[in-house]
């Protein structure tokens, strides 16, 4: 084999193995997540109209997205945002701390509340009406760092909850019982 074709089977070679899937890639992929940001993809699976559990684990901490077929678990930092999951509810909730985006479900999906979220120096951060999701929950992508109030309300009913923001703060709210 000349010099040139050595060259020419190394250079076939680096960029073939360049563009080889990872297992994350073809996780991502296999999901509809493929050129998705880490919001996006905590959104569509947060929206996601299918009964819960998903058939694979995802989840959301302070500072990370994770995900996993059951084998292998991937790790998406969520940068300068913080996604807040709030269920608010009348008779029925569960404990939750970090939020299964895959697995929670709350009391009121597809119900329409008045959302306010004003953080510790009486600035409005969030006001306006959400819909709750096919899992019961309202998705709230939050400044970092921050700490604050949400109040919800829904039929004249009303329930307020303090917030933070921190690198060990929860992500899964579900202690909103309205009354």
């Amino acid at each position: 084999m000349s010099v040139f074709s050595k060259l020419v089977f190394l250079s076939l070679l680096v960029s073939s193995t360049a563009f080889a899937a990872t297992p994350e890639s073809e996780f991502l992929a296999s999901h509809g997540f493929a050129g998705k940001s880490v919001e996006q993809i905590i959104e569509t699976i947060d929206q996601a109209p299918q009964n819960r559990p998903l058939p694979y684990s995802a989840s959301v901490t302070s500072t990370a997205l994770k995900l996993s077929d059951g084998g292998q678990t991937f790790t998406l930092p969520l940068g300068e945002k913080f996604y807040l999951s709030a269920a608010p509810y009348e008779t029925q909730t569960h404990p939750c701390f970090n939020h299964s985006l895959s697995g929670c479900q709350g009391e009121m999906p597809n119900a329409i509340f008045d959302v306010k979220v004003t953080d510790n120096k009486g600035n409005t951060v969030i006001q306006k009406k959400m819909k709750s999701y096919q899992n019961g929950f309202i998705g709230l992508w939050l400044p970092r760092n921050m700490e604050g109030s949400l109040e919800v309300s829904y039929n004249g009913k009303k329930a307020v909850h303090p917030v933070t923001t921190q690198d060990d703060s929860q992500t899964c709210l579900t202690d909103l019982q309205l009354q």
